[in-house]
Order: structure tokens, then C-alpha cells, then sequence
């Protein structure tokens, strides 16, 4: 099957937890305050650095991942390392959720062999394996599992799910579900895929099984979980499938319906799949989530998929509409959701972004998506005054902390460089988008690389982005930045 490529970054721990570096720091007039990214103990400066995903439990009580891991107490930010697993190669973790002040948790694998979860108590953080179904191929390197966790949701401290997939004998891929309970991970167990998922490889494509790729709990044994499985019934296509939990029990699988306008077997262009994969998923409450993600239409075209359950009941997905002048995305092969982040602030009120094309070159603007009582609207991004962005607009995250009050980031390319933007909706209305502050020190705009990669938002008042950026000497430094809304 086609595994859908998730924003993901490889980096190795080592032992040790003293912070190494000096912040640096940088506030504006618009509400934005920069934050040079720590470095732990005995890290040089030009060893630089990168913040993947940021999670908040509360204004000044954050974590981040990337080039290390970071803390936030009280405002103030330390970069730490944590273990190795003996013999695992380097640690790639996927997902950050921070359901408690200093108790953040954090999955992923270590190697190509290992599911692993980390632990947050404090500034200390510990790293631990996850033991895998029976099923599972057995570690033989340069072969193995191949475990993927790539989602991680906690209803409360120390109960938590994540899912993924693995590798298994039978030389298909196993959805993966694993539970934490009173702070303590369970082994993996199979997420039973829907009856109609092929469990045999096909002869011409080789393809079967599948996989879970987001998952939401906002109640204690109440997760929604969504992913990709191989259809038998529709030529061994990739297409979307539904989980859910409840008093602690996950239902079978069920498929997921895409839009009528989806492409059926026989007038696919880019093979036999017409499914994308998901690429966002947020759930306000027990059985009201919004899943989006991208699938081609019958004419071709890369669309974005808004897949909504209300009441624990899934409708038929529908496509995400585009800005005035947009035209369809025909490129061939990309295989690219055109949607890419999604947050709501209540059942029927949420935001979702990505991007969409003009014409002529096929250039990336930014998209901007609404929802109120079901009905979705959609605008363009407006970039800062004066900006041009010919090497294409990309939006990254969204977080949406009340009704109708959201936050999204990202960055936009000219000339080579990138700037990094915020663009903020308020009172259910999208502003137009700002230049992302920088510490002092960062280079000039003429020789600027900046990216925002994540925010999120634990109140009404307060975002917290990450990403990195280039300083005077040209090194990559890791960005924080606090947003403070008005």
C-alpha cells in the first residue's frame, strides 16, 4: 500500500539533561515574541538545531521535538537529550501531546525495528519500547517491522492511545494500536480493518492490509481513530477507513466514503488508488471528529477531503471547495493532499488549511478553509504587504483554541528564501497574514530561510509555533515563538 508521507524528523539522543545555550529573544508590536531554540550542555553553537512539532498543556508549559527535545516551564525554555535503545539506531518521534503541566508523551520508532514512546516528567524525559503484535516480522536487519507510530492523543496523564502499522509475516501491513493506561504502555494490538480489506498481496500491485494514521481521544475510552486500507472489492486501491472506541472497546473497522466525484476503478490516471491518505484530524468531542486529507476526482485532479462524524455517525466525505479563479490540480504523480492541517474550536466550527493552484505554472497559494454548522467556506491567503511568494505559499499547521478563533503557520518562498508567516482567524473571519518574528541575530531577509512547522494554541489568549530559521552566520537555529492574541 501506499504509505502517505507524514512530516517526520530523524535525530539521535544522547544522555544528558543541562540546557547549553543562551536564548535569544525578540518581541514585536503584533504580539509575537521569538525565542532562539536551546541547545542542551556541550552543543556548539553551529551544530544549530530545528523544532518539528510544539504541544501545550497551558500558556507557559509547552514541549517540543526536533533536532532535541525541548521544555517549557514557567515561560522558560531548556533543550534536554534522553537514551538511546541499546542497538536501535537514531530516534524519530511523530507525535507530541502534552495532557498535563511537565507531562507531556511522545511516540515514534527508533531505527527501522522499534516502536518506542518517550516520557516527560519535569525537565527529565525517558525513552521506552513498545512491544509489538506476535504477528509482526521478526528484527533481522536490515529487514524487520518497520514500525510506524505516527499519532499519539491522551484523554488525561498517563492514558494515552497511539496508533500506526507494521510490517508483518504475512507480508502486509498491520494497523497498530497501543494503549497506555495509569501510565503504563501496553503491548501492540491489531486494529481489526474493515471486511473488506484485502489480507492476501495482490499478485500485480503486491499491496494489502493497512494502517491508522491519526487517532483522538477526548474522553477517557472514547478515541476515534482514521487511516489507509487496501480495498479487495475496488482493484486493491488505497481508501479511507474509521475506528472507533467506546468504554474502552474499538469497534471494527469501517470504511469511510469519498466524495461522488471520487475517481472509481477504470478512469484512474494515477493508478489504482484513489485515496491520498490523511493528512489532519481533530475531535472537539466523544464521536464528533473531522478528518481531511486528499483523493483524485474522476476528471483527474487532486482534491481535498473533508471527512465529518457527528454524533458517532460518519457522512459521506465531501470535497473541500477552493478560492474564486482556482483550477484544478492535474499534476501527474504527485499524489499530494491539497488540505493539510485541521483543528475545530466546537462541533460545526472549524478550520482547515492547505493550498491551491492559479494555473499557468502550477504555483502554491495558500488556502484558507471555514466551517460554521456544517457548511464549509473557502479564501485565499493574503500575504503580509509587499510580500511576493513565486516559490509558492505552504500552511503547515492549525490550532483552533475557541469558536470561530484559530491560528494557523507556515512559510512562503521567493527568490530562493523563505519567510515564515502567521495568519490568525478572528471572530470567524481570516486577517491578512504576518511576517514570523525572529530573534536577534537571525539573518537578513536577502539570506533568510525560515519555517514554521507546528503551533498550538492552550487557550484563547496564547499560540505557541515552532520551526527554524537562519542566524548571521548562517547556521540553522531552531525557532520558538509565543503569540500572544489580542
Amino acid at each position: 500500500m501506499r504509505r502517505i508521507a507524514i512530516a517526520t524528523v530523524v535525530f539521535l539522543l544522547a544522555a544528558g539533561c543541562a540546557a547549553g545555550s543562551q536564548a535569544r529573544t525578540h518581541t514585536t508590536g503584533n504580539g509575537q515574541k521569538a525565542i532562539e531554540a536551546p541547545r542542551p550542555s556541550g552543543v556548539a553553537k553551529k551544530k544549530g538545531g530545528f523544532v518539528q512539532q510544539v504541544a501545550c498543556a497551558t500558556a507557559k508549559s509547552c514541549a517540543a521535538t526536533g533536532e532535541w527535545l525541548y521544555t517549557e516551564q514557567a515561560g522558560n525554555w531548556k533543550a534536554v537529550k534522553v537514551p538511546l535503545l541499546a542497538h536501535a539506531g537514531g530516534l524519530n518521534l511523530r507525535s507530541l501531546a502534552c495532557p498535563t503541566a511537565g507531562g507531556c508523551e511522545a511516540v515514534g520508532m527508533a531505527g527501522l525495528q522499534h516502536a518506542v514512546h518517550a516520557r516527560q516528567n519535569g525537565r527529565r524525559w525517558t525513552l521506552g519500547e513498545i512491544v509489538l503484535p506476535s504477528a509482526a516480522k521478526p528484527i533481522d536487519p536490515p529487514g524487520g517491522p518497520a514500525p510506524t507510530l505516527s499519532s499519539i492523543s491522551c484523554a488525561s496523564a498517563g492514558n494515552c492511545v497511539a496508533v500506526g502499522g507494521y510490517d508483518a509475516s504475512d507480508r502486509t501491513t498491520h494497523p497498530l494500536l497501543v494503549t497506555e493506561s495509569g501510565g503504563t504502555w501496553g503491548a501492540g494490538v491489531d486494529a481489526q480493518l474493515p471486511p473488506n480489506a484485502a489480507t492476501t498481496p495482490d499478485p500485480n500491485f503486491g499491496d494489502a492490509g493497512g494502517e491508522l494514521s491519526f487517532v483522538a481521544c477526548p474522553a477517557a475510552g472514547r478515541c476515534t481513530a482514521v487511516g489507509t486500507y487496501v480495498n479487495a472489492d475496488a482493484s486493491f486501491g488505497d481508501y479511507p477507513w474509521v475506528a472507533d472506541e467506546s468504554g474502552g472497546q474499538w469497534a471494527p473497522g469501517a470504511e469511510a466514503s469519498l466524495p461522488a466525484d471520487a475517481s472509481i476503478s477504470g478512469d484512474l490516471t494515477n493508478g489504482p488508488s484513489p485515496f491520498f491518505g490523511f493528512t489532519g484530524f481533530s475531535c472537539q468531542s466523544a464521536g464528533n471528529c473531522t478528518a481531511v486529507g486528499g483523493y483524485e476526482n474522476k476528471q483527474g485532479a487532486e482534491e481535498g477531503l473533508i471527512l465529518r462524524e457527528r454524533d458517532g455517525v460518519w457522512s459521506q466525505g465531501v470535497r473541500a471547495p477552493l478560492p474564486p479563479k482556482a483550477v484544478p490540480n492535474t499534476e501527474p504523480n504527485e499524489f499530494n493532499s491539497p488540505l493539510t492541517s485541521v483543528a475545530c474550536g466546537a462541533p460545526d466550527d472549524c478550520a482547515t488549511v492547505g493550498w491551491y493552484v492559479l494555473g499557468g505554472l502550477g504555483t502554491r497559494h495558500g488556502l484558507l478553509l471555514r466551517e460554521r454548522a456544517g457548511t464549509w467556506k473557502a479564501s485565499a491567503l493574503a500575504l503580509p504587504p509587499k510580500a511576493k511568494a513565486p516559490g509558492g505559499v505552504f500552511l503547515t499547521s492549525v490550532a483552533c483554541p475557541s469558536r470561530g478563533n484559530c491560528v494557523a503557520v507556515g512559510y512562503y518562498g521567493n527568490r530562493g528564501k523563505t519567510r515564515g508567516i502567521v495568519v490568525r482567524e478572528h471572530a470567524g473571519k481570516w486577517g491578512r497574514a504576518v511576517d514570523a518574528a525572529l530573534p536577534k541575530g537571525a539573518a537578513p531577509a536577502s539570506k533568510q530561510h525560515t519555517f514554521l512547522n507546528s503551533v498550538s494554541c492552550p487557550s484563547a489568549s496564547s499560540c505557541t509555533a515552532g520551526g527554524y530559521y537562519a542566524d548571521g552566520s548562517g547556521h540553522t537555529q531552531g525557532l520558538l515563538l509565543n503569540l500572544r492574541l489580542r
